[in-house]
C-alpha cells in the first residue's frame, strides 16, 4: 500500500490544480483548460506506473510538450482560428503537459519515499 502513496499524493495535487485551474493562466484555451488536465493526469499516473517510476528522460519530454502546447498556441491564434493542426496540436499539447506534470510528480514523491525509508531495496 506504501507504493500507492507517492500517486496518491501526486493525483491530489493534480485535483487541486484543476480545481484552481492552473491552465488558463499558462495559456490553455478557456474552453478546455480543466478538461486537458483532467485527460492528462491519469495518463500520467498510469504512464508513471509502467515506467517503474524510473524517470530520467522525463525532463526531454516536458520541454517536447511544452514547446507543442506554445507552437499550437501561436499558429492557431496567427490563423484567426482557422489552422485545426495547430489547434490540435495546442489541445494535444496541454495533454501532454498534464501527463508529464503528473508523472513528474508521482517520481517526485517515490523519490522523496526513498530516501525516507532507505531499507527499501527498490
Amino acid at each position: 500500500m506504501r507504493h500507492l502513496l507517492p500517486a496518491l499524493i501526486a493525483a491530489l495535487l493534480m485535483a487541486a490544480l484543476i480545481a484552481l485551474d492552473i491552465a488558463r493562466p499558462l495559456g490553455a484555451h478557456p474552453w478546455w483548460s480543466q478538461k486537458t488536465l483532467l485527460i492528462g493526469a491519469p495518463l500520467g499516473l498510469i504512464l508513471a506506473t509502467l515506467a517503474g517510476l524510473n524517470l530520467r528522460p522525463l525532463p526531454l519530454a516536458v520541454t517536447f510538450a511544452i514547446a507543442t502546447t506554445k507552437y499550437g498556441q501561436t499558429q492557431f491564434a496567427a490563423s484567426y482560428a482557422e489552422d485545426q493542426l495547430a489547434g490540435k496540436l495546442w489541445y494535444v499539447g496541454w495533454i501532454a503537459t498534464g501527463a508529464t506534470l503528473t508523472a513528474t510528480l508521482t517520481a517526485t514523491f517515490t523519490a522523496l519515499a526513498r530516501t525516507r525509508r532507505p531499507n527499501n531495496p527498490r
